[in-house]
Parts: structure tokens; C-alpha cells; sequence
């Protein structure tokens, strides 16, 4: 995983602003020959990947789009990874999303109702996914659902500590949702651009299966780890259940039912 990814000033203009959410992400402010940067531009952050300008940047907006477009389906009821979190017949679990990413998945759990906080270690994916959630929010009415069950956490892993911190510990979620990089084996077009400067980014995560027990510990009802469809089981750990979706499937490790909502 490479972790070194300036943010930098697409203007003159900008760069106080730049250099200030530089020092807040802790991120570099000087280009250093790295493959990949975050540029502040007028309308927010980017990653740009430089070895490859015929790739758009990559820009996370919530407000716009495909995303956009799938918030307006009835509160995504339908959506696999809702069914696989238990949202129905009035529960709205409290959801830790443990590897967030671009955060659409956990996007799409709170239209439905949870109350999700985003957990993500990469500092660069971080401060798109930061800044996205806070572009969403400021985006809607001081009413808006979005303002109450979107929720950053620092940047961090389960992983990363032999004691879990205190602020994961106390967040007592109900549900732990994973999602961790998988070495992609597909090299085809069809691999969504966002994806594949992810991808590169990133890289898969090969400390995936220690977030199991870590996730198991944390959550009071159930973990949901998605998988592409013919990926082995997280840590070799068979589910109880799953969700099946075209691409991937939900794997839903009980640790309790929910409570029945009277």
C-alpha cells in the first residue's frame, strides 16, 4: 500500500487553502516524483494520477451523478448490502463502515436509515472521503438526514493498533461492514475508472483476514463482509448467511439476532 500522496494547489490562488487541509491530513505539501496527488481545486479535492493522463482525476462528489441518482430509489431498500446490514421491519443498525473507501456502500446505509461512521486508513482516500461527506452535508438542508448519520472518523484501521483506540471502542456499533481491496484479477475495460486508480492506489489488502476477529469483537450483532463472487471467505471463516448481489455477494457473520422493533 503506498501511503505518500502530496496535496498540492491546482491554482496559486488556492494554495493557502491547500497548504491548510495539507497540515490537517497530515498529507506532504511538496511533489516528490510520487505517482499520485490531491489537488485542491475550486470545486474540491482530486487524485490525479500522474503516470497516467489519460485517466480523469478521480473526484468524489455525493451531490451529482451516478451516486446521486441512486439515493432517489425509495431508500435503497432493495440495494444488497442494505438486506445484508438487517435494515427492515424498523431496524436501523448503528453501523461502524470499517474500511470505507469511496464510501458508497456506507452512503447508501445511511439513506436507508443507519447511522454510519467511516473508517479509513489510506490519508489520501481519507481526505477525499472526509471532504465529500462535509461537500454532501453543507450541499443539503440543516434538516437533511445526512447531517445526523454521516459521521468521519480520524483516519486509522482496526488494524493498526494492539489495543483498539478508545474512539472506535465507544462507538458500540451494531453492525461492523467490511469491504477490504481484493487482488483484482480482471484487466478489462469494464473495470470502473475509479476503481482501477483505487486499485493502483491502494493496492489489495493482503492484512484483510485479521479484521475479522477484530470486526466480531466490536460489533453486538453481526459483521457483513463483502466479497467479489468467487473469492474464499474472509480469514477461511465460513458465514451463517449471504447476500448475493450480480458481482459480489454479502457475507453475514451472527454473532446475535437484532432485537424485534415493536
Amino acid at each position: 500500500m503506498s501511503f505518500i500522496v502530496p496535496l498540492l494547489a491546482a491554482e496559486p490562488e488556492l494554495q493557502p487553502a491547500a497548504a491548510k487541509l495539507a497540515e490537517r491530513f497530515e498529507l506532504p505539501q511538496e511533489h516528490c516524483g510520487e505517482d499520485f496527488v490531491l489537488e485542491l481545486t475550486r470545486d474540491g479535492l482530486q487524485l490525479r494520477w500522474l503516470d497516467r493522463p489519460d485517466m480523469q482525476p478521480l473526484v468524489l462528489d455525493y451531490t451529482r451523478g451516478r451516486q446521486a441518482w441512486r439515493q432517489q430509489l425509495g431508500g435503497g431498500r432493495q440495494e444488497a448490502v442494505v438486506r445484508a446490514l438487517g435494515v427492515a421491519h424498523g431496524m436501523r443498525p448503528r453501523v461502524l463502515d470499517a474500511t470505507a473507501g469511496l464510501g458508497r456502500d456506507g452512503l447508501m446505509l445511511a439513506h436507508a436509515g443507519c447511522e454510519v461512521y467511516f473508517l479509513e486508513r489510506h490519508p489520501a482516500i481519507h481526505a477525499l472521503l472526509d471532504q465529500a461527506v462535509l461537500h454532501f452535508q453543507q450541499y443539503q438542508s440543516d434538516d437533511h438526514w445526512s447531517r445526523q448519520r454521516l459521521h468521519m472518523l480520524p483516519s486509522g484501521s482496526l488494524l493498526e493498533h494492539d489495543v483498539m483506540p478508545s474512539f472506535i471502542q465507544e462507538l458500540k456499533p451494531d453492525a461492523v461492514y467490511l469491504d477490504p481491496m481484493f487482488p483484482e484479477r480482471d484487466k478489462s475495460a469494464a473495470v470502473k475508472k475509479d476503481m482501477q486508480i483505487l486499485q493502483q492506489l491502494v493496492g489489495p489488502d493482503f492484512d484483510a483476514d485479521g479484521l475479522l476477529p477484530l470486526a466480531l469483537e466490536l460489533a453486538t450483532y453481526r459483521v457483513v463482509v463483502k466479497r467479489p463472487n468467487k473469492a474464499p471467505f474472509l480469514a477461511g471463516q465460513q458465514p451463517q448467511s449471504q447476500v448475493a448481489s450480480k458481482k459480489h455477494r454479502f457475507d453475514i457473520y451472527l454473532k446475535q439476532a437484532y432485537p424485534k422493533i415493536r
